[in-house]
């Protein structure tokens, strides 16, 4: 039964790509020529103020931050739970290796609820230079 589901999914991607066949992105080398131009001088007008630059990549980033943390957290807590659930249910010396990794998981959680600090400090640092 999953080889069918494999299949049919796998020819239903071909028929996909074989109908996006005569797409195509053609662009002339003068407009090609005139982008790393305009390229070239924004990079030149720019060079001095990086404040621009680091307001862009904190607005750009700031969504994906968001998810990744709310992402961790969930798997955070899942792990606890896991861990918590494997440490009632084992013997002594099971227990004794759980408690050795949850400093791992200690140290997981200090970076993905601190992360929001540790990219203040980054872009404060890069702000100076």
């Amino acid at each position: 039964m999953m080889k069918k589901i494999i299949g049919i999914a796998f020819l239903a991607m071909m028929c996909v790509f074989l109908i996006n066949t005569n797409v195509s992105f053609a662009v002339s080398l003068e407009s090609m020529e005139k982008d790393a131009k305009d390229f070239i001088q924004k990079g030149k007008d720019n060079s001095g103020d990086l404040t621009p630059v680091v307001g862009t990549v904190t607005d750009n980033f700031q969504g994906l931050g968001q998810i990744l943390t709310i992402v961790g957290a969930g798997v955070l807590v899942a792990v606890v739970s896991y861990m918590g659930i494997k440490y009632m249910i084992s013997p002594p010396d099971k227990q004794a290796d759980l408690k050795n990794r949850l400093i791992y998981i200690v140290v997981a959680g200090i970076v993905i609820f601190g992360a929001y600090g540790i990219w203040r400090a980054i872009l404060s640092v890069v702000s100076h230079f």
